[in-house]
């Protein structure tokens, strides 16, 4: 029976109180779901700790013996297979079947079936959709980019989280970008070109330093404009007085980089920021939202309607809390739910219809508790049964779990394949290793990277990029706030010469930090 009033409850792990609204029953009643015992917050921490979206490590296939790169380190007791040999046909994830055990838990099943089932080592479509892509994470359909996660149709792209075309080309150091080319430094554009250091701005062209703009071009240190050319700090100059005051502006050195940064930051200081940024919404409650319809604590989404406690991705319609996803409906407690419907607690289902409880599952349907299936349908822990069967089953592990207080819960944590220092629950939720093991969270203490091995000193590399030749390919740097080492690809110095950006100073992975703390504040 749907609720006729809003119910507050205590959260069962933080303890704080929070409200269940008419709207979200009628939602839990649709899907045949129970109101959820987590709190928003506490919930989108429990699915984080089950993306890991930059974390790489060298390690070998478990099938072919070659070296790969993958998600997952030698040292977990996890088979992994390359992204070409997971998508083969060499091996055959039903052989992992099982019969469901109804003398224990659900999620302890799982976690022994997921064990065993090897893990693809990268969720991407590297030679298969894309090319040239090995080194990027929840990618398809791409060409030539390195260090990227989350995104698709891009091209010559670096180090950047969130970029999503049609017509999305050489977008470097950036987040949440939608049909732009030739990004720097930037969060949140739409359909831009030749940008540096913007943020939740769209159609703008040939701009820098530039907050909350839309239809802007040739312009420098403004905020809050709608539509303009040849603008410094919000005011109107000739084309000449304009491109003479930006000459004044040494952005391709390091130095002129960092001023120009600290004056734009007390420019903006004298703005209110606080209105979001949405566009063409209509009943919407988040940030970085376009074309949406009553998107209810949402963030950076199109096309959004009826969907709750969701973040990044687009054309979803009728769902609630997801981590990143597309083209879905009626989807519930998912990591990348795409091209879905009616998924519930899944992580990573493509093109699935009525599954429950499925990781790495694609083009299949009604499946319970599977892992790694392709074009299946009635299977519960990878074991194939009639559909009589498998509905049959279905209802007596669901009235098993609710009987143990599974129903309904995504999964824990502790099962996670990662440490919580390796996904983006750190970037999100930030916690010392005491913090997390005592809060019931794994912790990985052998992270791959490399210190002390710099060949070139930040003091000796050259302010300029002018100034920069061919040799800093073969250097090694080392992260003036992290201390890691990291290297300029021969791509990267193309893209920074072209762009007159200076080499940077810190690695990437603090780079990215950076923008995670840049990013407006998300509240669930």
């Amino acid at each position: 029976m749907i609720k006729m009033n809003p119910e507050s409850k205590n959260c069962q792990n933080c303890k704080k109180t929070f409200v269940i609204e008419v709207d979200d029953f009628s939602f839990y009643e649709k899907i045949g779901v129970p109101a959820p015992t987590f709190c928003p917050q506490c919930r989108r921490q429990r699915r984080m700790t089950w993306r890991n979206d930059f974390t790489f490590y060298n390690r070998k296939c478990d099938s072919t013996g070659k070296n790969i790169i993958s998600l997952y380190s030698p040292e977990k007791d996890r088979k992994v297979y390359s992204v070409k040999e997971w998508w083969s046909d060499n091996w055959d994830p039903k052989s992992y079947g099982r019969d469901f055990d109804f003398s224990r838990p659900f999620f302890d099943q799982f976690h022994e079936l997921e064990k065993e089932v090897p893990l693809i080592a990268l969720m991407n479509d590297d030679g298969i959709g894309s090319v040239n892509c090995e080194y990027t994470q929840n990618e398809a359909y791409a060409k030539n980019s390195y260090m990227v996660s989350m995104a698709w149709k891009n091209e010559d792209c670096m180090y950047s989280y969130g970029v999503s075309g049609p017509n999305a080309v050489e977008v470097v150091d950036s987040m949440d970008i939608f049909a732009s080319e030739r990004i720097y430094e930037s969060i949140f554009l739409n359909q831009c070109y030749d940008c540096k250091f913007c943020f939740y701005s769209q159609n703008l062209i040939s701009s820098s330093f530039c907050y909350d703009c839309r239809n802007l071009q040739d312009c420098f240190m403004c905020v809050g404009l709608r539509g303009g050319q040849y603008m410094f700090k919000n005011e109107q100059y000739t084309k000449e007085d304009y491109h003479k005051i930006i000459s004044e502006f040494t952005l391709g050195s390091y130095s002129g980089q960092q001023e120009a940064k600290k004056e734009f930051a007390h420019f903006i200081s004298n703005f209110p920021l606080g209105e979001p940024f949405m566009i063409n919404c209509v009943d919407c409650v988040g940030e970085a939202l376009l074309n949406s319809n009553n998107a209810k604590y949402c963030y950076t989404g199109r096309r959004l309607h009826n969907v709750k406690f969701f973040e990044n991705g687009n054309d979803i319609k009728d769902g609630y809390d997801m981590l990143v996803g597309g083209e879905n409906e009626m989807c519930y407690e998912g990591i990348t739910p795409d091209n879905d419907r009616l998924a519930l607690f899944t992580i990573f289902s493509y093109k699935c219809s009525d599954v429950c409880y499925v990781e790495h599952c694609f083009g299949s349907s009604d499946l319970f508790g599977c892992s790694g299936l392709r074009q299946a349908q009635y299977c519960v822990l990878n074991k194939q049964y009639s559909k009589q069967e498998y509905f049959d089953l279905k209802a007596k592990i669901i009235a098993h779990m609710k009987n143990t207080g599974e129903w309904g819960e995504f999964f824990p944590s502790k099962y996670s394949h990662f440490g919580y220092n390796e996904t983006i629950a750190q970037d999100n939720y930030p916690l010392t290793k005491e913090q997390a093991l005592s809060q019931g969270f794994n912790y990985f203490d052998h992270i791959q990277f490399t210190t002390g091995r710099e060949t070139l000193s930040l003091e000796n590399l050259p302010d300029n990029i002018e100034d920069v030749d061919d040799s800093i390919k073969h250097q090694i740097l080392r992260c003036e706030e992290t201390g890691r080492n990291y290297i300029i690809t021969d791509q990267e110095l193309n893209f920074y010469r072209k762009m007159k950006i200076p080499i940077p100073r810190k690695c990437f992975f603090a780079r990215h930090s950076d923008r995670v703390s840049q990013r407006r504040k998300r509240i669930f």
